[in-house]
């Protein structure tokens, strides 16, 4: 009866969650690409539970490569499109994939902007009649139920485009993202004084401009691993090297879109890997397998020949001789003999 009360509380524990099954599926991985687009951000995020969002487009020009990069992924819907201020190295490229995906919510800055790329954007969410939401600080992005996505910075009415940064902060388990859009250093210092910005993947604010950046912001983030997404040889001589500098006085594997291309972060909630598509602006190819050693041919066994049977060449009788040659032997041959031949025909013992 005991056994019988204990395995039905067990079923019932493990029915109501309070215990782990003992088969429960390993955790799945949330892979966060930050994709080279030149001058300009685009990071997609694509949750554990199979979802995608993506933070920025990069510049018009890049959004066909934005477009082909999503499809490569697996991409056919994206959940969340987060622009997370006008300007168009960010917003530029998410004509593109307005044009190509179906979109189910779309989160904007609210900063209103009167150039052409904005004005083409609005008229594309509006036809498609995609979810609109300008986020207020706090607000939760409910993108997958393990994960924690959400906004630490929203100004609708800031005087300045990157003072309305959308800026996010990705929580899976153990491991976390912040991803500071071109948020400034002001920005920076009103997020850390509110809120916890320790993270594992810090996306640097303002492509490495030394508009962003602090040596206190960093020092309280403690990146381990931070991303530059920038353009080669840009005018605006992006990344600072003063920021460069106080990465690695905190220990963070700086990664660069110029010299390392498309950077995916994958991570289990608790370990975490960073892969790269190129290294120092050339493609990654993995190792060429080694060729499998030549097999040492076996020496061939030694065949013995048999030694052949002696055939007797001189018999007593024909009855002797008849056992090697029932039919006799002609003369010349080696067993014929004269008595043998006694008919004297040639052809002893026929």
């Amino acid at each position: 009866m005991l056994k019988k009360l204990l395995s039905l509380l067990m079923a019932l524990v493990l029915a109501i969650g309070l215990l782990p099954s003992a088969t429960g599926a390993a955790p799945k991985e949330l892979k966060v690409h930050f994709i080279d687009v030149g001058q300009g951000d685009a990071i997609l995020i694509q949750a554990p539970g199979g979802k995608n969002m993506l933070v920025d487009g990069g510049p018009k020009s890049a959004g066909d490569k934005v477009v082909q990069f999503l499809k490569s992924k697996g991409v056919k819907r994206l959940d969340y499109v987060v622009a997370t201020h006008p300007d168009a190295d960010h917003i530029g490229g998410l004509i593109a994939v307005l044009n190509a995906f179906p979109v189910t919510n779309f989160i904007d800055s609210g900063q209103v902007h009167t150039t052409q790329t904005y004005y083409e954007m609005l008229q594309l969410i509006d036809k498609k009649d995609i979810k609109f939401t300008v986020p207020k600080e706090l607000d939760k992005l409910t993108l997958d139920p393990q994960m924690i996505i959400r906004v630490l910075h929203a100004d609708e009415n800031a005087q300045d485009n990157n003072d309305a940064s959308i800026v996010l902060k990705v929580t899976y388990n153990k491991v976390s993202f912040l991803l500071m859009a071109d948020a400034s250093t002001e920005i920076e210092d009103e997020i850390r004084a509110r809120y916890d910005v320790t993270a594992t993947v810090l996306k640097n604010g303002h492509h490495g401009s030394n508009t962003s950046s602090s040596a206190a912001f960093i020092s309280n983030v403690k990146p381990s691993v931070a991303i530059l997404s920038y353009g080669k040889n840009n005018s605006y001589g992006h990344p600072d090297l003063a920021v460069e500098s106080r990465l690695n006085k905190v220990g963070a594997k700086t990664y660069k879109t110029p010299l390392d291309c498309d950077i995916t972060v994958t991570t289990d909630g608790i370990k975490h890997s960073v892969g790269t598509a190129c290294k120092n602006g050339k493609a990654v190819t993995p190792p060429a397998a080694k060729p499998a050693p030549k097999a040492t041919p076996k020496p061939s066994p030694k065949v013995t020949k048999p030694k052949p049977v002696q055939t007797p060449s001189r018999f007593k009788n024909c009855t002797e001789l008849r056992k090697y040659y029932p039919g006799g032997v002609m003369r010349g041959h080696p067993a014929y003999e004269r008595k043998h031949d006694r008919d004297g025909d040639g052809h002893a013992c026929e």
